[in-house]
């Protein structure tokens, strides 16, 4: 017999739900390693087609993610008072996107990075291997 959850418990969740939270998400991390070192920076995120979007500039660190591959994202929120969070997790491919057709694509898309649009003329791919995501229950 499968118990109910419990006030405080960590509840999976699926992955369509997992992929609602990350696109909501106002703080998104991207992690990877430059020159042996892990690097984590914020980025603004698009989904699009089961894949994750983010723009970026010419010879910047997160230039140097797509051209290296390997990524992991990670998002979480909640509301301290209530301790109700949730907590997304993706590892994935990185590519610097290179079809016009895509780009045009992403442009015309309801999206725009919170750091001067115009100096981030590049958009970064990142294919999902697994996505994963938990919340704390309280109810």
């Amino acid at each position: 017999m499968i118990q109910p959850p419990r006030p405080g418990d960590l509840m999976d969740l699926e992955s369509q739900e997992a992929a609602a939270y990350l696109e909501a998400a106002p703080w998104v991390r991207i992690g990877f390693i430059v020159e042996g070192a892990p690097i984590v920076l914020p980025i603004n995120v698009l989904l699009h087609e089961e894949a994750i979007y983010f723009r970026t500039s010419a010879g910047s660190k997160l230039g140097t993610a797509a051209s290296s591959g390997r990524v992991v994202i990670q998002a979480d929120g909640g509301d301290e008072s209530t301790r109700i969070g949730w907590s997304v997790l993706v590892h994935g491919e990185a590519t610097i996107v290179t079809d016009p057709r895509l780009e045009e694509k992403l442009f015309a898309l309801p999206f725009e990075p919170w750091a001067l649009p115009d100096d981030r003329p590049f958009w970064v791919e990142v294919s999902v291997r697994s996505m994963s995501g938990r919340r704390i229950v309280r109810d």
